[in-house]
């Protein structure tokens, strides 16, 4: 496969990584490769990065998918509040992936696990180019539920990426929120059933409320946990590919 790192803005975390299949796809048209854009996971905390994904990506790429592994700006200790960095990098890099040669825009989908997941599914309520579709694995769907359950390590992270707690900007928190955006693309919600870092509760919930509100939000509940999913070498993973595949 072939792999180009792609530095988009000046800040030294405004890059994605494309990986392009060195197959012949039978995914491909004349307009060119499906594409999932993929958004890591780690709470917004900036000791984790893109990294976590790239084994996706290559996964998907020797599938015959282009992936496009985003990096964004997270908080540290020294900087909290980041959360309209965090969702302007996310959408400048979908918005990048448009001028992209050889991918079929029409067909370029988002993925993202955990805190990326929460910022899937913003993007797929919000962004003027709307997702194929948005996928979530183990998604933060309700952010002041989790805030209230104290997820994460220290339980913060939440009003960190923020910088408020949820009484103190309660239409902010709301902007920011999954469970009170519902979105324009079919949504696909993966989590595992023994998850014990996000709750199968958020995607339950999220899924509930879409539903009545009549978005299409498609279920699949796994048996593993909240990293089997993004395990490549997991038959979780591979149920969830194939998902994937089936949808184009």
């Amino acid at each position: 496969m072939a792999v180009d790192r792609m530095q988009w803005g000046a800040e030294e975390w405004q890059f994605a990584d494309l990986y392009m299949p060195d197959i012949e796809s039978p995914f491909a048209n004349e307009h060119g490769l499906p594409c999932v854009m993929l958004i890591h996971g780690g709470f917004w905390k900036s000791e984790y990065t893109s990294e976590l994904m790239k084994p996706i990506a290559e996964d998907l790429a020797e599938a015959g998918l282009a992936a496009w592994n985003i990096e964004f700006k997270r908080w540290n200790d020294q900087e909290a509040g980041v959360w309209m960095d965090t969702l302007s990098d996310v959408l400048r890099a979908w918005g990048q992936l448009a001028l992209l040669p050889g991918i079929d825009i029409m067909r370029s989908m988002v993925m993202g696990h955990s805190a990326g997941g929460q910022l899937a599914l913003i993007l797929a309520a919000k962004a003027e180019r709307k997702p194929w579709l948005a996928i979530a694995q183990a998604p933060i769907t309700d952010l002041v539920g989790a805030d209230r359950a104290k997820l994460s390590d220290d339980g913060d992270a939440v009003r960190r990426w923020i910088g408020c707690a949820p009484e103190e900007d309660e239409s902010l928190w709301s902007n920011l929120n999954p469970v009170d955006n519902p979105p324009v693309a079919p949504v696909l919600l993966i989590h595992g059933e023994e998850d014990d870092e996000v709750p199968i509760e958020q995607s339950e919930t999220y899924a509930r409320v879409m539903k009545a509100k009549g978005s299409d939000v498609q279920k699949v509940w796994l048996p593993g946990d909240h990293y089997s999913i993004i395990d490549v070498a997991s038959d979780d993973w591979l149920v969830i590919l194939n998902a994937i595949l089936d949808w184009l």
